[in-house]
């Protein structure tokens, strides 16, 4: 589920954002969006330790888990 708190805007840099945004975006917590990463589920970039998520792989990924049957995986 997306968050419905307006005052929480990711920052975007090339498309990316990273995984805090991302988690807090979101309702995900940031050790699923770093496994979804290492796993090839999500596109992004890693910078030394830091994790930078592509914004329309995310925002589809988001779209996808909301139409799903499947609640084992949402956000908290």
């Amino acid at each position: 589920m997306v968050s419905s708190n307006l005052s929480v805007s990711p920052i975007v840099l090339n498309n990316h954002i990273s995984v805090k945004s991302a988690a807090q975006y979101s309702g995900y917590s940031l050790q699923y969006l770093r496994r979804l990463l290492r796993s090839s589920k999500l596109q992004g970039l890693k910078v030394c330790q830091l994790w930078l998520i592509d914004k329309n792989t995310f925002d589809a990924y988001l779209g996808n888990a909301q139409v799903s049957h499947d609640r084992r995986f949402g956000p908290k």
